[in-house]
């Protein structure tokens, strides 16, 4: 695991911060470890901390009163959440979970405004940031609304790999039904598909991970 202060120094927000702001955060801010499956943070609750995190991984949803649940996001270490409550003072927008062991560095929202004080560019930073992961919502309400489950779970594919020697990984096999709350279908429906892609030579299961061997076709 990499130290705070190099932690720091890599997540965008902070990546130009002075040397007292920096000490501060690193005086100020304090460790959390959460067990497997333990609730980070949950809808509806008051936000007065940014969460960065160390080790792990954390996946960020929003659910119903019926108990159906859909993944907005899933963040790994160098990556963070709770921005929007440093923001206003409204509730929670969406709830997390730790997907294992996890580690996360907290930020207070006044020790947050304390730096921004000394460094005024981290104020645009956060908006700018806010407004990508606005947008990225918008685009996934439109995929959810107008593309086919096959559509939707191509692109999901697609979003959360990585280059890897000029081929497509995911660095951590998903489980069907994470897929299916991250895109809204069915565990049964998605079973189908990556069974079809895999049977057609498109994705491969090797270990942990999964290979996207060849360009995903539009539809199927």
């Amino acid at each position: 695991m990499q130290n705070t202060e190099s932690l720091i120094r890599q997540i965008d927000l902070f990546a130009d911060l002075d040397e007292n702001s920096l000490g501060l955060l690193l005086e100020q801010s304090r460790n959390l470890k959460f067990r497997k499956n333990a609730i980070v943070m949950s809808e509806g609750e008051t936000g007065e901390s940014l969460y960065i995190i160390k080790s792990g991984s954390i996946k960020i949803y929003i659910s119903d009163e019926q108990g159906g649940e859909m993944t907005l996001f899933i963040e790994g270490p160098g990556s963070y959440i709770g921005e929007i409550s440093l923001l206003d003072d409204a509730p929670r927008t969406a709830s997390a979970v730790a997907l294992e062991d996890t580690e996360v560095l907290v930020i207070s929202k006044s020790l947050f405004y304390e730096c921004i004080a000394q460094n005024p560019d981290i104020a645009f930073g956060l908006i700018r940031i806010v407004t990508q992961r606005l947008r990225k919502a918008t685009d996934d309400l439109r995929n959810l609304a107008l593309k086919n489950v096959y559509q939707r779970l191509a692109l999901k594919l697609i979003e959360l790999s990585v280059d890897e020697d000029g081929i497509r990984v995911l660095k951590r096999k998903y489980s069907q039904q994470e897929f299916a709350k991250m895109i809204g279908a069915s565990r049964e429906m998605v079973g189908k598909v990556l069974a079809e892609l895999e049977a057609g030579g498109y994705t491969e299961v090797k270990g942990n991970k999964i290979y996207l061997l060849k360009t995903l076709p539009y539809d199927f």
